[in-house]
């Protein structure tokens, strides 16, 4: 049973997962998916061995190691005014309001971490829709502008059903994190799975 944030865990989890599974066909696969914050409370109370996250919590008795580099994008409807933008500053994407996810989200605190950084002030939300689809789902419909994972719109941005655009003055990146409690031994199929996953990501 593994743990994952939305942005791995809709995206990239899945197939890897499955592969495993035709590799070891004597295994049972579970995929939980949460926001990073409620992944990291269930590996700190032993719920899981594993939790694969987009956001650090400074927290005692958890343990992160780096795990894959995301990119962040501002992803618009193609009718909206942004959408011709060459570029916004990250001053002006502080005071568009954004279709934004719930706090604890990997993307909303990658995002207000480099909003606190800049000295400007946090997400100002004119939705706060949950997770990444739900997010995905309402500027696909037109109704505004959100901050994503570019792994979960990468075909909505080629069919041009979205426009990503691009961030001066900011590297909107973050690592995808494993995350285990500290000094808990990890179960061995846990060391097995994030091997097979490093051989099978190039990581």
């Amino acid at each position: 049973e593994l743990g994952s944030s939305t942005g791995p865990g809709e995206v990239l989890l899945p197939g890897v997962l499955g592969r495993f599974r035709q590799a070891h066909p004597d295994v049972t696969v579970s995929l939980v998916v949460h926001d990073s914050r409620t992944i990291c409370d269930m590996v700190l109370e032993g719920v899981l061995d594993l939790g694969i996250v987009g956001a650090v919590r400074e927290q005692r008795g958890l343990t992160f190691t780096p795990f894959l580099r995301d990119e962040l994008v501002v992803i618009t409807p193609p009718a909206h005014p942004l959408a011709a933008a060459s570029a916004i500053s990250l001053h002006d994407l502080a005071a568009t309001e954004l279709i934004s996810q719930q706090a604890g989200s990997g993307v909303r605190d990658t995002l207000e971490a480099a909003f606190r950084a800049a000295g400007l002030p946090i997400v100002r939300s004119s939705m706060e829709l949950g997770l990444q689809q739900s997010v995905k789902a309402a500027v696909l419909e037109g109704l505004g502008v959100t901050v994503i994972s570019r792994g979960a719109v990468t075909a909505e941005i080629a069919d041009g059903r979205l426009v990503a655009v691009p961030v001066q003055g900011a590297d909107l990146v973050r690592d995808f994190s494993t995350v285990r409690a500290a000094g808990r031994t990890p179960a061995r199929l846990t060391t097995a799975f994030l091997a097979f996953a490093a051989a099978e990501l190039d990581i």
